[in-house]
């Protein structure tokens, strides 16, 4: 990937540094990923399917109308209901929960009550098909969400996108190891480096996925006039943001002869907001400099990180803080 033109400062006050040793989960061979339906709302959909008895289609239609009038009036921990008729003799039930006790709760009261009701009139005294399963969301493939953000993240600056609708998309990305793989190197003479990697690049944006070795981290920088999302892909990092300090007159003067090779001082750096990115939790960040400057880091001593950072517009140059006298932080 290409990498953007840096200025260094060195802050004048210490900066926090995190600990591994001050978080007992941090460390774990059990490598964290995305689950599809977990993308979702968590409603829970439930689908039973009868079918009437030789003989007994009529009074199996009058009970299964007076049913779904039943059916059509539940409401407590119900999103949504469905009563499907195919033809006479057959009705299939669509009920979707909030959860899946309440489902539980549906199966040990309404449902039954229907089956008792059905019994001695549908074929085999029970339903001829049944199934529960968590309602699949509208979920990005790798392909779907670049496609998307190159329509909508456009402009030089920015205050020119909206931030929550390029973060909502970001959120409906299932990342299939089989789509993102392919774009995750490492650094065979550096091992101990995390690795930039090209997705996507155009005049607006760029697109890349960083691969993490344990216990990396990237400096605390700026990002220009940029914006930058950062997507969880698998494993956890931590993202801590500071405030953008006050930086001296020698490096103000130094950037305009010199906007990538200015060095100077700046003031202290004060941690304002440490977010734990991880599947399943919070799985994505964003940051410009209005609202400061970051670091990315993989506090596992054990297991790596990968994590999709979209940048807009496409990062020329950045500052670099690096702390005089930094201590630990959690």
């Amino acid at each position: 990937a290409r990498r953007p033109q840096s200025a260094a400062l060195v802050c004048g006050m210490p900066v926090s540094r995190f600990s591994s040793s001050q978080e007992s989960d941090l460390d774990t061979q059990v490598v964290k990923r995305h689950k599809l339906c977990s993308l979702g709302t968590g409603e829970v959909v439930n689908v039973i399917h009868y079918k009437a008895a030789e003989g007994k289609v009529e009074e199996f239609e009058a009970r299964v109308q007076d049913l779904a009038r039943s059916m059509y009036h539940l409401a407590a921990g119900i999103t949504d209901v469905r009563v499907c008729h195919p033809c006479c003799g057959e009705v299939c039930f669509i009920v979707t929960f909030l959860s899946a006790r309440d489902r539980e709760r549906f199966d040990s009261g309404p449902r039954r009550d229907a089956e008792i009701a059905l019994s001695d009139v549908v074929e085999g005294g029970t339903p001829i098909f049944s199934t529960t399963g968590t309602l699949m969301p509208a979920a990005h493939t790798l392909t779907s969400l670049l496609e998307w953000l190159t329509v909508h993240v456009v402009g030089g600056h920015h205050s020119a996108h909206d931030v929550r609708a390029v973060s909502r998309e970001l959120a409906k990305w299932f990342p299939r190891p089989s789509e993102w793989s392919k774009f995750a190197t490492w650094n065979k003479a550096d091992p101990n480096k995390y690795t930039r990697n090209v997705v996507l690049q155009n005049d607006n944006m760029d697109v890349l996925l960083m691969c993490w070795p344990p216990g990396t981290a990237s400096t605390i920088h700026d990002h220009d006039d940029s914006s930058c999302w950062v997507c969880m892909v698998e494993g956890e990092v931590h993202e801590v943001q500071f405030e953008l300090p006050r930086l001296d007159r020698k490096f103000l003067e130094s950037e305009m002869r010199n906007p990538t090779g200015a060095t100077g001082r700046c003031g202290q750096l004060r941690p304002v907001k440490v977010t734990k990115l991880e599947p399943g939790g919070c799985s994505s960040s964003y940051a410009n400099n209005d609202i400061g400057v970051h670091r990315v880091e993989n506090r596992s001593e054990t297991v790596p990180a990968y994590t999709l950072h979209v940048y807009a517009p496409p990062l020329r140059k950045m500052k670099i803080f690096q702390a005089s006298h930094p201590r630990e932080f959690a």
